[in-house]
Order: C-alpha cells, then sequence, then structure tokens
C-alpha cells in the first residue's frame, strides 16, 4: 500500500509540481483581483499619554485623521474603534510641546499619512484659588410680597483648574428665579464661573459646583418716597458747591420691617476730577437689601471751585 502512494507522488512529478504552481499563481491572481489593496481613512480620538502627574495637559486637537491602504475586505472587517492614536508627553516639562502622534492599526494595515501631522499640547499647572459668591436673581414675587433677606450656605468657593484658565475667572455666580413666590423658600443653585466678558470657562469646575441659598420673603409690602444723599467729594485743594440731584427722592419698594428702617438712599461714591469747572453725571444707587427701587440711578449736578488759600500776614 505505502509503495503504491509513493509510486503514485512519484509518476509524472514535474507536471504535477508545474500544475500546482500554476494552481498557486492562479489563486493570487484571483483573490488580488476579488480583494484589491485600496486607500481610505479613519477618524480616531486622540489619547493623550504618560502625562506627568503635577501637570494637565491641554491640545485643541481632539481628532485624527489616518489614511491607510489595505485590502478592500479589511475596511469592512475594521472600524476606527480598531485603532489608536495617542500623544507621548513622557518626560516633558511645563509649557508648550509639538507632538507626533503615534498611530496602531490592526495588521495587514499599512500608514499612508495622518492630519494634523503634529499637534500642539500645552502641559499647564493644576491650580486653585478662592473666590466670592455673586448672586444674581431673574424673575419677580408676587406683587403682594416683598424679599426680607438672602442667605447663602457659603460666601467663598474654590476654582481649580489649569493655571491659565483659572486666571481668567472673574466672577463665580449663582441665579435665584423667583418667578411670583409668595412664601419663604430654600433651594441649591449651581456655581457658574464666567471671563470679564461674562463667557462660561469650562475648562475649571467649582467646589462645591452648588450651595444652599435661604430667601427670606414677607407679605405686606410697602411704599416709600426717600430723599436721594449723593457720594460727591473734590479732589484736594478742591470744593464742591451748588449740588443738585435728579430726581431729588425715589420711591423704595420692599417689606414693611426694612422699608420702616429706610430714611435716605445714597449713590455710590465719586470723585470729581480737577480741570473742570463743572460736573455733571449719572451715578447709581446703593439699593439695600430686600428693597426695589422705581429707578436705581440718578443725574447730578455740582461746579467745582478752588478752596481760598489762607496766608498769614506778618506784622511790620
Amino acid at each position: 500500500m505505502m509503495t503504491q502512494i509513493v509510486n503514485f507522488f512519484r509518476r509524472n512529478l514535474l507536471k504535477k509540481l508545474i500544475a500546482l504552481i500554476a494552481a498557486f499563481f492562479m489563486w493570487v491572481y484571483v483573490m488580488a483581483d476579488q480583494d484589491p489593496a485600496i486607500e481610505g481613512s479613519y477618524e480616531v480620538p486622540l489619547t493623550i499619554s504618560n502625562a506627568n502627574y503635577e501637570f494637565i495637559p491641554l491640545c485643541e486637537d481632539k481628532v485624527i485623521k489616518i489614511n491607510t491602504r489595505a485590502p478592500r475586505s479589511y475596511f469592512v472587517k475594521y472600524n476606527a474603534n480598531a485603532f489608536r492614536v495617542y500623544a507621548n508627553l513622557e518626560g516633558l516639562q511645563e509649557g508648550e510641546h509639538k507632538i507626533t502622534p503615534q498611530v496602531v492599526m490592526p495588521q495587514g494595515f499599512e500608514l499612508k499619512g495622518i492630519l494634523p501631522e503634529t499637534v500642539t499640547v500645552n502641559l499647564d499647572t493644576l491650580t486653585e484659588q478662592q473666590m466670592p459668591i455673586e448672586i444674581t436673581t431673574s424673575g419677580a414675587v408676587s406683587q403682594e410680597s416683598a424679599i426680607k433677606e438672602i442667605q447663602k450656605s457659603m460666601d467663598v468657593v474654590t476654582v481649580v483648574g489649569p493655571k491659565s484658565f483659572v486666571e481668567q475667572v472673574a466672577k463665580v455666580y449663582g441665579n435665584i428665579n423667583f418667578s411670583g413666590n409668595t412664601s419663604s423658600f430654600e433651594i441649591q443653585i449651581p456655581m457658574h464661573a464666567v471671563d470679564a466678558k461674562g463667557n462660561a470657562i469650562s475648562q475649571v469646575r467649582v467646589v462645591p459646583s452648588v450651595i444652599t441659598i435661604s430667601v427670606d420673603i414677607e407679605s405686606g409690602v410697602k411704599k416709600k418716597i426717600i430723599p436721594v444723599v449723593p457720594e460727591l467729594s473734590a479732589a484736594d485743594g478742591w470744593e464742591l458747591s451748588k449740588i443738585s440731584v435728579e430726581p431729588a427722592q425715589v420711591e423704595i419698594t420692599g417689606a414693611e420691617s426694612v422699608v420702616n428702617s429706610i430714611v435716605t438712599i445714597k449713590t455710590v461714591p465719586f470723585t470729581v476730577q480737577t480741570g473742570q469747572r463743572t460736573f455733571k453725571g449719572t451715578l447709581k444707587l446703593v439699593v439695600p437689601d430686600g428693597v426695589t427701587a422705581k429707578n436705581d440711578e440718578v443725574t447730578v449736578s455740582a461746579e467745582i471751585i478752588r478752596k481760598p488759600v489762607m496766608r498769614e500776614q506778618t506784622a511790620n
């Protein structure tokens, strides 16, 4: 039996080898024709790796486009999740760095290029800063009620994040919506960090992110007309005369217990500059908490004169 098998392979050996080689090349041709190599691209999220724990990496490029070449069937078999693109920050210190992303691909893919070819990564110091809380309001309580007092669970919060963004924070605030409330209430409001133009800074976080606000609303609203006192002053060597304010009185509204204790309302302090003979300007009123004023600003006028210089006379 064994001899027959050996004789079978020996018989016409050359023809059989030629047929085998021909079959191999035929298979290669068919595979190349049916599954040709093509080019394609994937968009892959950029991963930051090996950053020093003391720094926060900041990079505007979030996605890298990788151009590849592979058999057509591979583009059906694999999606973007099979690829990895990362920026290696090992050993880098604070500051801006140009990094060439590294690509990890499934076997069988040929890398043709990436866009962008380099990314800019800024290693920023993690820092924190304490900021006072400002409370803004929207809406209004019912006409029969007034806000007597607003209390915060804390006056200061901590802003945490990259140093370059923490330094941009101009204000941390929370908003209370009154919208027809008729009785006292307690509410938790989120804290928002914004820059000098009021734009939110999402790269920082506020700790705590919410605070508790207690609002004491009193029924029984009282209106009262009180005089305005302008807080106006002049520079050294000058004095003001004929000070007038328009309107001279304003109407305030609030809880009776609060309004009864208010006899005047002042403007914000203002110092008139030298070099002018008259002054006329609009000044904001300092409205006490729990009170609203019909007008929140007035027009103040005054004349500026030089103080007389007293000279000592020496007897002859």
